[in-house]
């Protein structure tokens, strides 16, 4: 079957076109549809891939060139491309590097962003918190103003209430400069009653020291005062309706009792007094077993230290309830950092290692049945008036 020349034929029956040897048509039968040939098909002189690749483009209905034709298409765009770069690598490679520096540009201005938003954040919470608390420094500056100036201006009236209550000469003609003069008034009258001696009339009283106090409820001005005499006290000033009043019971170191003429008493008699104490070795009375303590009475002007006479030594048991309580007012005054419970600074009148206190005594007779004054309890570490500072009990206090 070498030396046969292979043709093509056409089947009339299907339409069909098939490669075969050359033979007899009449032994040719179409294999498509079986139709016995009556003639033949001689296809135009090709090459045999050119024959085949016809053949499979009409086998695939035309299919299989339009995807020839495509991925021809494709290759010779690819080629050129591939051949563009390789003909000129200089091109290729400063693209590349300017891409690289463009990527390099974006980050540095990205990071510069970044940091840029990152400080003007923080300086502006900065701003913010040192805006705020300037503001509130401020705003405290300008209240402390306000009360040293409202100070200042209230000085001058509480100067001519204490001249004009000095220069008073009755206890009622005094009570109207007193706060809560109604319900002082008759104390003020028993005080009076026994003082023999009037004061001089007074043309000027000054304040060498003052400054507000902490008295709950109340407006309060504490002062040091110098009248034209030279004589110096203290005074305490509380607000009352518009008008400075007097603390009238601390003014005059207020007792229930003369104490000059307590000892004179009944036996068993019991007063309150408003006094210094003097605690004596502290630390070997107490390994001892006893807290030694004696009273002074205080005058109200700085004249002498002492007024009358002072207690004889009174023996208080460390361990009891008043041994407790003087201990611990012992330590709260040495922390007190020159001021009471008010804020009252401690004046030049408080001899050194004297408390102000408040107690009550009792008079009684010792083995020889000769009188001596005994410590019933310590009341107060102060000398005001318990209807003003409502703190007027010691164990409560120094809790």
């Amino acid at each position: 079957m070498d030396h046969l020349v292979k043709g093509y034929y056409h089947c009339d029956n299907c339409d069909s076109i098939f490669e075969s040897s050359s033979s007899a048509v009449s032994q040719l039968s179409c294999p498509y549809c079986g139709h016995i040939m009556a003639g033949s098909y001689t296809a135009p002189p090709e090459t045999d891939f050119e024959a085949d690749s016809a053949l499979s483009d009409i086998d695939d209905g035309g299919v299989s060139n339009d995807i020839a034709h495509d991925q021809n298409h494709d290759f010779n765009r690819s080629s050129g491309a591939e051949q563009v770069v390789r003909e000129d690598p200089a091109v290729a490679q400063k693209k590349r590097e300017a891409h690289h520096m463009k990527l390099i540009s974006i980050s540095w201005i990205v990071f510069v962003v970044l940091v840029v938003t990152v400080v003007i954040y923080f300086n502006s919470s900065s701003d913010r918190f040192t805006g705020n608390t300037t503001s509130s420094q401020l705003d405290s500056g300008k209240q402390i103003d306000a009360e040293r100036q409202e100070l200042k201006l209230s000085l001058p009236k509480c100067m001519t209430v204490v001249k004009r209550f000095l220069n008073a000469e009755t206890a009622s003609a005094k009570a109207q400069f007193v706060y809560d003069g109604v319900r002082l008034s008759r104390e003020m009258e028993d005080y009076y009653a026994g003082q023999a001696d009037l004061r001089p009339s007074l043309l000027q009283v000054r304040p060498i020291v003052y400054h507000a106090l902490h008295i709950a409820g109340s407006q309060a001005i504490g002062t040091v005062c110098q009248t034209d005499t030279g004589e110096r006290f203290e005074a305490i000033f509380i607000l009352d309706d518009g008008e400075w009043k007097i603390e009238w019971k601390s003014f005059v170191r207020y007792s229930e009792r003369d104490w000059a003429l307590f000892k004179t008493g009944a036996d068993g008699d019991e007063a309150d007094f408003r006094l210094y104490m003097r605690v004596m070795d502290v630390r070997e009375d107490l390994a001892a077993g006893d807290v030694l303590v004696q009273f002074y009475k205080p005058d109200i002007f700085r004249g002498h230290m002492f007024d009358g006479y002072a207690s004889e030594v009174i023996r208080v048991p460390a361990y009891s309830g008043q041994g407790k309580l003087l201990r611990a007012l012992i330590e709260r005054s040495a922390a007190a950092e020159d001021e009471d419970l008010v804020g009252m600074q401690i004046s030049e009148f408080d001899p050194k290692q004297l408390y102000r206190v408040r107690v009550r005594m009792q008079l009684g007779l010792n083995a020889k049945q000769q009188p001596e004054v005994n410590l019933v309890r310590l009341i107060a570490n102060h000398w005001y008036d318990p209807a003003i500072v409502k703190k007027n009990s010691l164990a409560e206090e120094l809790k």
